[in-house]
């Protein structure tokens, strides 16, 4: 058993920080609403908070994980976003009572990207 815990708290310190981008590139020809290419972008954050507030590795809070979505846009080439959703999980319920205090944050973000 306390190997199992001892695992699971490594894989919790080690997994936060991380920002993972995936794209929908192939629309098979069909355009966005204003006539130009979109992809579809997701942005998952993974972090690691105390108290379920403060940040203690990386930071899963929503405008932080938009930052980062809209940095991505930008970096592939984006004239314009459009954040269609958002979503969030706080796992306090992993490890109790270890997890009330502290605890892994995944935020996503999603939406459309104009690539011109």
């Amino acid at each position: 058993m306390k190997l199992v815990t001892s695992a699971l708290l490594l894989s919790a310190a080690m997994a936060p920080s991380c920002t993972f981008h995936s794209h929908a590139t192939e629309m098979n020809g069909v355009t966005g609403m204003r006539g130009v290419p979109v992809e579809y972008q997701t942005t998952t954050s993974w972090a690691l908070h105390g108290l379920f507030v403060f940040p203690l590795i990386g930071n899963g809070a929503k405008d932080k994980v938009i930052d980062e979505f809209t940095q991505e846009a930008a970096a592939r080439g984006a004239s314009r976003t459009r954040i269609t959703q958002t979503g969030g999980l706080t796992y306090w319920f992993l490890l109790p009572p270890l997890s009330f205090f502290i605890h892994p944050v995944q935020t996503t973000v999603e939406g459309d990207i104009e690539v011109e």
